[in-house]
């Protein structure tokens, strides 16, 4: 009899141990759970995790002429360390969600919106620069541009570093690096030009 007594004080004492420790590891998966949520939450209002509109529509001209070639890169693509991006990304993005990989403009001067892409290829090893103008005519500028942000440069006269001035007759697209160079894309009446603005 003593021998059953025991045993059923062991068992109830084991059950009682069994229901603190799952009671402990639902709190955890709930902290656990909680913590990823506000990870996810902050990584969102950081970084453009979702493809915005602009981002699609661009996708979608390029997939139609160059199949799954070229696409447009993005903040999981370019994987911007944290400092960086709170100091070179996160001011103009408040202005432009598409920033730093969309421009619009009227690029080759003819009255009509045009865009301007950082893409990059389907083995993630190129990068290049989409011109996409009036949507119908795309024109890949080869360049190294990993790591570059673009913008639109208005229309203005530029000087370049070595004394050089390109007269835009549109408006151009600016293209800028981390504290590195940077360069104008422009359009000089028949193609675009490069011109150096920083080093």
């Amino acid at each position: 009899m003593r021998l059953l007594l025991c045993f059923f004080i062991i068992t109830v004492f084991s059950c009682g141990q069994d229901a603190n420790k799952n009671k402990i590891a639902t709190n955890d998966s709930a902290t656990i759970k909680t913590d990823a949520t506000k990870i996810m939450a902050d990584l969102t209002e950081n970084l453009n995790l979702k493809p915005t509109e602009l981002e699609i529509q661009l996708n979608s001209i390029l997939q139609a002429e160059f199949r799954d070639k070229w696409r447009v890169v993005n903040d999981n693509i370019s994987n911007w360390p944290k400092d960086i991006f709170d100091y070179f990304i996160a001011g103009k993005r408040k202005e432009n969600p598409d920033y730093p990989y969309i421009a619009k403009g009227d690029y080759n001067v003819d009255g009509k919106a045009d865009y301007a892409a950082l893409v990059v290829n389907d083995k993630k090893d190129k990068y290049r620069i989409a011109i996409i103008l009036d949507t119908t005519k795309i024109i890949i500028w080869v360049d190294d541009v990993q790591g570059a942000a673009i913008s639109t440069n208005p229309k203005e006269d530029i000087g370049s570093i070595n004394g050089k001035v390109a007269k835009l007759k549109g408006e151009g697209i600016n293209v800028e690096f981390y504290e590195k160079s940077s360069w104008v894309l422009y359009w000089n009446g028949t193609s675009f030009k490069k011109i150096w603005t920083g080093d």
